[in-house]
């Protein structure tokens, strides 16, 4: 339940709950007429009460279970940016396997921190045998200065010895 509720009010739930011989509908209308500035319930809750205190023989402890997951998410969230920051090239699914946390939880944790995960992808690759063939493009081009105007030109990639990168996903 997302709300946390006094024993009392349990308690209020379970008799009203009783009292309307197990109608939900009838019992929020009933609770909110001998308790008019009580939160406004919705009629879930009065079966929720009931099914929980007849299964278990307690009332449903949100805070305690809320705290205990908080807890857990904490240590899951410094695992997972700890790892991040050890091998930032590991991707989510590795990271998911070796730390029991769903892939959503991963991916969840690192957009929380504003790190957001991308894949530099090679696009072109220079070869030793290349040399010939842009020596001969360049001469063609020289030839040939009335195409120069038509040919975009642009500043987008990075180029490195080993290949242009595509840098339109990082961040």
């Amino acid at each position: 339940m997302p709300h946390i509720f006094t024993n009392s009010e349990f308690g209020d739930m379970l008799y009203v709950y009783g009292f309307c011989v197990g109608s939900a509908i009838a019992a929020v209308e009933e609770y909110h007429r001998r308790a008019p500035r009580s939160r406004i319930l919705d009629r879930r809750v009065f079966s929720e009460v009931f099914n929980t205190s007849r299964e278990c023989g307690t009332f449903p402890s949100a805070h305690a279970a809320s705290e205990r997951a908080r807890q857990q998410h904490v240590e899951e969230q410094e695992n997972i940016l700890e790892m991040v920051r050890r091998s930032p090239t590991t991707s989510t699914r590795r990271l998911s396997t070796r730390l029991g946390v769903s892939r959503i939880g991963v991916l969840r944790t690192t957009h929380e921190d504003s790190l957001y995960p991308f894949h530099p992808q090679r696009v072109q690759n220079l070869h030793p045998g290349d040399s010939a063939m842009r020596l001969e493009y360049c001469q063609w081009l020289h030839t040939n200065r009335q195409l120069l105007p038509l040919i975009p030109f642009t500043d987008e990639a990075t180029f490195t010895r080993n290949g242009i990168n595509n840098k339109c996903n990082s961040h």
